[in-house]
């Protein structure tokens, strides 16, 4: 008889381990304020691009984060290129740009920056990132449609 309930208050101190496990888990990955409670993000994030660096500038990237390769392509003055995706459960979701383009002085310019980072951009941007390339820096936008320099090119 002995074994038996020793077997039981073994089962409940496994059950109790558990749900405490289960509970810290929940404290500390759910309840990101930019979640919907659950660390799920249940809208996707979009990324706009727009050459403004000047006329007859040809703007060629690169962009990728750890998971999505999104190739090289090109983008003519004031043309748009966007993408959407999903920020990570632990908001670490990190998009890298390589950028290339010859400038009015005819020197050939290469550039790299982080053209959405989680951590920093998801309340900047909401789930809009506007990001202008111009002769000095990126430029971002805030909810206003502000322009902000986001990264001045060394």
């Amino acid at each position: 008889m002995t074994c038996f309930f020793n077997s039981i208050a073994s089962s409940s101190a496994l059950v109790s381990a558990k749900f405490f496990l289960l509970l810290v888990l929940v404290i500390l990955f759910g309840f990101s304020s930019v979640t919907d409670g659950f660390g799920v993000h249940r809208n996707p994030t979009l990324v706009i691009l727009k050459n403004e660096l000047s006329p007859n500038t040809t703007l060629t990237y690169h962009c990728k984060s750890a998971d999505d390769d999104l190739g090289e392509r090109s983008l003519a003055f004031e043309t748009n290129w966007a993408w959407m995706f999903y920020v990570n459960f632990w908001d670490t979701t990190l998009f890298w740009c390589n950028f290339w383009w010859i400038d009015d002085n005819g020197n050939h310019r290469q550039e790299g920056f982080q053209i959405y980072k989680a951590k920093r951009d998801m309340r900047r941007c909401g789930g809009v990132c506007r990001r202008s390339l111009r002769s000095d820096g990126i430029y971002g936008y805030t909810a206003g449609l502000e322009p902000y320099l986001l990264h001045k090119w060394p």
